[in-house]
């Protein structure tokens, strides 16, 4: 990228810890950070690493854009949160900054029906679904099991996996006091492979940037959390060989013009079946090893659009490929709910040469979040293997270096490695 930023303001809404790599991006690339957020600084941790920081709702339009105004600020930003996207979308609009989506296709793509629908409608399979006016509980059991999930929501909240006839109703009613809609998705319960894609849009140019196999751990009813990613994908040249295009196309027809997606897909006899997407980032951070394989960064591609309306002065379809060279591993570390008392061995991990990425988002004193969601995720390390051989090593070092401990010393990381 090319174009020099240095001295432009940026505005980032919202300020939780995913946030940071936005805030520490633009600043590398030489642009002033502005956070805001309704949440004091002590829990907002962009706001402490950001040139200056406002404590303004995202949703408070009129002093916002007074504030914009004052401080001449340059663009706008969010990041990682899918019930942020529709204030930053408005907001760009009143301020007439550019903006990577418009309402519609915004809404469009937050709705987890609405997708699979326009996935149907492309020839793109999708997880079997039930209509729930006409859903019989009683066919639910251990070999028939179904997940309920809000229809827009995010970050694995409000997921419940039902075996039984009996907890039904109960689930059903909690997975719907995390929907705004006050809408659930039924689905089959898949046990299969599961894989997650990055995709990007370059005026109007939609292309793969990454495919990665995903490993999940599964609670027993509360649904479900990322343990690892590790690309490229063992499926990588079948889903290019045959729903590549269907995806392309898909998105094309949606009208989008710029910007980044994920989508994640289960893969059942050689079938892919999709699920989810995001109009946004990904918590999993695709784009630090897209940097690392081929120079493409999607944090840094937004950044310059929210200040430009251009995502890259390069075509970036030219560089973007999903063949890594290497073996990539985004590792996520998974703790009990519990306090922590003590953290170990992190300093050690960081100064592992083939660790390109360490974040911890809870620290001593801190509670580790509700099982079955990213808040029980305490750090996500990202490794670059030269084999999985290789990779496997540099796990098992970081599982014997790394220790976190409850106030009764016990070390409260979950064995998934």
């Amino acid at each position: 990228m090319n174009t020099d930023l240095r001295g432009k303001k940026l505005l980032i809404l919202g300020g939780n810890a995913l946030s940071c790599d936005i805030v520490q991006t633009a600043q590398s690339m030489g642009v002033y950070t502005i956070v805001t957020d309704w949440n004091e600084p002590s829990q907002s941790p962009a706001k402490l690493i950001a040139n200056e920081y406002w404590n303004i709702s995202l949703m408070d339009y009129d002093l916002l854009t007074e504030k914009i105004r004052e401080k001449r600020v340059n663009g706008v930003i969010t990041g990682f949160t899918d019930s942020y996207l529709l204030p930053y979308q408005h907001l760009c609009e009143i301020n007439d900054f550019p903006c990577y989506a418009t309402k519609q296709q915004l809404e469009q793509t937050l709705d987890k029906g609405m997708f699979k629908s326009f996935c149907r409608e492309s020839g793109i399979d999708v997880v079997p679904q039930y209509d729930l006016k006409t859903f019989n509980k009683h066919l639910i059991s251990d070999s028939h099991k179904i997940i309920i999930k809000p229809v827009d929501n995010s970050g694995s909240r409000g997921i419940c996996l039902c075996k039984s006839a009996e907890d039904f109703e109960a689930m059903l009613q909690y997975s719907l006091s995390y929907s705004q809609k006050k809408e659930v998705v039924l689905e089959k319960y898949m046990e299969c492979d599961d894989v997650s894609f990055e995709y990007k849009i370059q005026d109007g140019e939609v292309f793969l940037s990454s495919i990665c196999d995903r490993y999940i751990y599964k609670t027993k009813n509360a649904g479900s959390v990322t343990s690892k990613l590790i690309y490229p994908s063992r499926y990588t040249e079948d889903f290019m060989k045959e729903t590549d295009g269907k995806v392309r196309q898909m998105f094309q027809q949606l009208g989008l013009q710029n910007g980044v997606l994920f989508m994640q897909a289960f893969v059942e006899n050689g079938h892919f079946y999709f699920y989810e997407m995001g109009y946004r980032l990904s918590g999993g951070r695709h784009y630090l090893f897209t940097d690392n394989q081929n120079g493409t960064n999607a944090a840094k591609e937004l950044i310059q659009f929210a200040l430009t309306g251009k995502m890259s002065d390069k075509r970036l379809t030219i560089a973007a490929n999903p063949k890594f060279k290497d073996v990539c591993c985004q590792l996520s570390i998974l703790c009990r709910s519990e306090m922590i008392s003590k953290i170990v061995g992190a300093d050690l991990i960081e100064k592992i040469p083939e660790i390109i990425d360490m974040k911890i988002y809870h620290h001593e004193g801190e509670s580790i979040g509700k099982e079955g969601t990213t808040a029980q995720i305490f750090a996500r390390i990202h490794v670059v293997a030269k084999s999985k051989t290789h990779l496997d090593e540099l796990i098992q070092m970081i599982k014997k270096t790394l220790i976190v401990t409850n106030t009764k010393g016990d070390n409260i990381i979950i064995n998934t490695f």
